[in-house]
Formats: C-alpha cells, structure tokens, sequence
C-alpha cells in the first residue's frame, strides 16, 4: 500500500474562507471586514488563523518561516482563574445543561456581531429580511430551530440598541474585525472596532476601541484586560493613529420606544496593571505546549500495509510550510519594528471620510469555548 505524505493532502486554494489543509484542519487569511485605508496605513504583514480541534493559533511569515501567537483569549483563559459567579452557574445548570447554554449564548454573540458590522459597514439594515438571515445561519452552525423566534426578536432590538449608540457617539470605524499581532509581546485577536467617537455630553472627539458583548449581566474583568491587551496591539501597529480610550457596548433588555444599550469605559482600569504579569505566565504555558500534530489519512486495508501508515506525526510549522502557501506581503514604506512599543498621544484626531464597503464578508461560525472568558452566559 503507498504510504499517504503531507504532500497527497492537498486543499482547494480558490475556495473563499478557510480551507482544510489536513483533516479537521482549516486555515483561513484574515482580512478585517473593513479597513478605513484613508486613515490608516496597511500593517506590512498578513495574519492567519488555524483551528484544529477546538485549538486556535494565529500565524503569520516572517522570512518565509511561519511565526505563531496565541490568542487574546486564549491567554486569558489559560491565566485567569474561573470566576466563582460561572462555577456556580455550571453547577445549577449540570455539565450538559450549562454547554449547551455556553455554546448557544456564544453563537448568538457571533451572529450580534455580523449584524452590527452589517449595519455600520452598509449604513442601513433590513429588519424584514431577519428571518431568512437567521434561518440561512442557523442551518449554517447546525444550531436548534428552537432558538428562532427569541433570537429573531431579540437581534432586531439588539441592533436597534446598537444604531441608537452609533447615532448617539457619532461612531466612525477605522476598521471592524482586524487581525493583529503583537510582535513584543507575542499574542494575536481580532479587534471588533477601533473607531472614532464624539461625546454627546462633552463634544470631544477621540480614538477608542469598542468592543462588543451581547450579555445583559455587566462586563467582567476578562473584558477590561481584553480590552487593554488590544489597545496596547493596536498602538504598536498604528503608532500613527493610536487608541486613546477603550469601552465594553452590550444591548440591553429594553421595552419602550427608545432602545438603550450598557457603554462602559474600561480606560482607567486598575485590573490593566497585571497585564505584564499573566503575559509572562502565558509565555511560560505557550513554552508547554505541544504543538506536534497527529494527522490520520489515507486508505486503512486491514489485510495489507501497517495502521501506521495512515498516521504522520507533523509540527505546526512543518505543516505550514508545506501546505498553507505563503502569500506576497502588502509593501508599506517601512518595516515594522519588532521590538518597537507605541506611545500613545495625548491628540484626538478624526477619520478622513469612511469608504463604504457594499458588502461584507464575515465567516459563519461560532467559537464556542473559546470565547467562553469574553461572552456573558444568558440565561
């Protein structure tokens, strides 16, 4: 029998989205649902997201060697102790009852966050087409047709909560769901919306990042480091342009004729001062890790050949190199330092006019566990 190598496991590279490079195995590039390229420069590198079995790693190439940084997210949950609040919760709910919450609440979190995006990106959003929409995600997540009629109600109050804030603060994005990496630092995410805001009270403008929650119960501490660690990302790559000041936005439950939304600012958060710290002890769990995949593919015939020809034992990098093909870096005038750290100015400047995109592409999917630290629990 011929043994199956890492060059028989091939992928279509012109499909859209993530491609499958091994099984159960997708690479996906990823390109932010919108860049305000009028106000800020391209970072002179591309990031890429791999997910295997319920894993997260971003990568991106560095003189043709795949460099790989763990998430947000994933830090904060390897660093940061169980809350009391969710231990309490997952034992009212019992193992199997408080999954399926966790994972439903996260994958309505998700599908929040397409529609906001939908609405500030195309400056309109049609209500009466909420049922197909929903309908087409569900389907897509193999999520319960349970679900339906309380999301459909409640996604259009949560985006009209979410357009009462834009309308509110005067938001004008800078981007929506850009990939980053910290060089110095060594981690990744996606930042939900670096933007430009005016105060309705003040009437000062500035840069802040938001970031989104759909929970109705507060923001927790996980949201303000989450928040910090991105501001601090956003800073080394758009010195330029950076962030000033960083806020939670989450709809809230509301029944009159005007909707209401919670906006905290996570600024001043004193929680911020133990960022240095849970980064290095995500750097000694990173150096833990094992990162040597099993790969299992080919024909098994129990009559001939060996069970250990259907099995390669391979590195991330090594699978990297050989299947996910590295694609030409954008050219900015200059190189990014990788040891250059942001000072952030004390000036607040507005955008230049935002360039409408006419369509927004975001992948269907949920993520489920591991945004289980920054998606509040309904219930």
């Amino acid at each position: 029998m011929k043994e199956t190598t890492i060059e028989d496991l091939k992928f279509d590279e012109n499909v859209e989205g993530a491609k499958e490079i091994v099984p159960g195995m997708t690479v996906e590039e990823m390109k932010a649902v919108y860049f305000n390229a009028d106000a800020l420069k391209e970072p002179p590198y591309r990031i890429y997201q791999l997910n295997t079995d319920g894993h997260r790693y971003y990568y991106r190439f560095v003189n043709g060697e795949p460099v790989f940084y763990p998430s947000v997210t994933t830090i904060l949950k390897q660093v940061m102790p169980t809350s009391p609040f969710l231990i309490q919760w997952m034992l009212a709910n019992g193992a199997e009852g408080a999954t399926e919450k966790r994972d439903l609440a996260a994958a309505y979190g998700t599908f929040m966050h397409i529609q906001f995006e939908q609405l500030i990106i195309n400056r309109n959003y049609d209500f009466d087409k909420v049922p197909e929409v929903l309908k087409t995600y569900l389907e897509s997540e193999n999520l319960p047709d349970k679900v339906f009629w309380d999301w459909a109600d409640k996604i259009r109050k949560d985006v009209l909560a979410f357009a009462q804030f834009v309308k509110d603060w005067n938001v004008k994005p800078l981007a929506i769901e850009i990939g980053l990496v910290h060089p110095q630092y060594h981690y990744a995410g996606c930042v939900d919306m670096p933007c430009v805001l005016t105060d309705p009270k003040k009437g000062d403008t500035f840069r802040a990042i938001v970031d989104f929650k759909s929970g109705r119960k507060g923001f927790w501490e996980e949201h303000e480091l989450q928040l910090h660690l991105y501001k601090d990302m956003w800073n080394v790559n758009f010195p330029d342009t950076p962030i000033e000041r960083v806020f939670n936005f989450s709809p809230k439950d509301w029944r009159k004729d005007k909707p209401t939304y919670n906006f905290k600012e996570q600024t001043d958060s004193e929680n911020a001062a133990k960022i240095p710290h849970l980064l290095a002890l995500a750097a000694i769990e990173d150096e833990k890790r094992d990162n040597t995949l099993t790969v299992v593919s080919g024909v098994l015939n129990l009559d001939e050949g060996r069970i250990a020809d259907n099995v390669q034992m391979l590195s991330l990098s090594e699978l990297i190199k050989s299947k996910a093909a590295e694609e030409p870096e954008p050219q900015p005038s200059e190189e990014m330092p990788e040891n250059r750290t942001a000072t952030p100015q004390n000036d607040a400047k507005g955008s230049e006019a935002i360039n409408h995109t006419t369509k927004a592409k975001k992948s269907l999917k949920t993520e489920k566990s591991e945004k289980l630290l920054n998606e509040e629990i309904e219930f």
